[in-house]
């Protein structure tokens, strides 16, 4: 069993002191973009992944593909997807790399859905997000299936 925190869109806030030690108990923290500059010291851990936003400018990936507990994970911010229209293209990109699951961002908006077989996560904004609280996913990946909650903090 393994435990994820994703979170996304924090656009250089400071994250609150709490989340940082949930951080640190997590197995992998995975970044989703915008916001890359305010994470520099997360930067040496060896579970830390993250892939840029489109504001962010630092020499990131645009997406990283994981595998968890035999689970393939694809980890994108989304814009260049087109998120904030749908999910399709998306969608699409999972099947085309064999991706079990996609986390994402860009959105602003917490969501967890099935399509096709695929699980998407977005787990919103850590820090401002564009409904509800600001939030981040919790996962765990146990004899290969995915277990997502969406936690609200503030």
């Amino acid at each position: 069993m393994k435990s994820i925190i994703a979170f996304s869109d924090s656009h250089n806030n400071p994250l609150p002191s709490y989340f940082e030690q949930i951080l640190d108990e997590a197995d992998y923290i995975f970044f989703l973009g915008d916001g890359l500059q305010g994470l520099s010291k997360y930067f040496v851990k060896d579970n830390f992944y993250a892939v840029k936003g489109n504001c962010d400018y630092m020499p990131f990936d645009d997406e990283i593909e994981i595998t968890v507990e035999g689970v393939n994970i694809l980890l994108t911010h989304g814009n260049r997807y087109s998120v904030r229209n749908s999910n399709l293209d998306l969608l699409y990109r999972a099947k085309e790399i064999g991706a079990d699951c996609v986390l994402y961002g860009h959105t602003h908006i917490a969501l967890i859905e099935k399509e096709e077989g695929v699980l998407l996560i977005n787990p919103g904004s850590i820090s401002s997000p564009r409904i509800d609280l600001p939030s981040y996913a919790y996962i765990t990946v146990i004899n290969k299936k995915v277990l997502c909650k969406i936690v609200h903090i503030g």
